[in-house]
């Protein structure tokens, strides 16, 4: 029975790794395909700084007006919810890409006073500021433009990771200090990412979320 089980799981996992593979080349054709120009410029309010989503010029957190704008840091970075300006430091979502072409997002701190990046939480999206002034976050799910609910790529992907599921069951609201980045409140929430998030939790107090 042990055998049979074994066997089944095996055939199972090479089952999502052929179709991940197949999933993979796919999206990858796709974008070689895309040829686009994209040249965006969000500024971060409450700053002289902002966010530029280029193909020719480098995407990144740029300083400066729109004749003189110079690049502090490359990368791609939220604005707007993905970004809260707190004293001499600057919170943002920051996006990557893995192997697979997963789109993964941490959340970084920045100093603007030396630009250094200090990366705060993994698998982590900032959504903005309660009324009490905390910062919300979702954490421990994937993002939604990785299409978790068909892409293969993303069960294959969480295999090898802890509290990391597809279907976003593992996702917990943090409430963070913006001045110190001390958790001072967390939540479980499997159904966070697919839930009314500005109403339950961005338009509530901590206080009120707490009861």
């Amino acid at each position: 029975m042990n055998d049979t089980k074994f066997t089944l799981n095996a055939l199972v996992l090479v089952v999502i790794i052929f179709t991940a593979i197949g999933f993979f080349f796919t999206v990858k054709l796709g974008k070689l395909a895309d040829r686009s120009i994209l040249n965006e410029y969000y500024p971060i309010e409450g700053t002289e700084l902002g966010v530029r989503y280029g193909t020719e010029q480098p995407s990144g957190l740029y300083r400066g007006g729109d004749n003189s704008r110079e690049l502090l840091l490359a990368g791609t970075f939220g604005y707007d919810w993905g970004a809260a300006a707190v004293g001499n430091a600057l919170w943002l979502n920051e996006y990557t890409s893995t192997d697979l072409g997963l789109m993964r997002c941490r959340l970084v701190r920045l100093n603007t006073e030396d630009f250094r990046r200090e990366a705060v939480l993994e698998d982590t999206v900032l959504r903005g500021r309660c009324p009490s002034g905390e910062l919300v976050c979702l954490r421990g799910c994937l993002m939604e433009a990785n299409a978790p609910e068909v892409n293969p790529l993303c069960a294959l992907y969480c295999m090898s990771l802890r509290d990391l599921e597809p279907d976003g069951s593992s996702a917990e609201v943090l409430w963070l200090d913006p001045e110190t980045g001390e958790i001072v409140y967390r939540l479980r929430d499997g159904a966070a990412a697919t839930a009314a998030f500005e109403a339950r939790y961005l338009a509530r107090t901590l206080g009120e979320v707490r009861g």
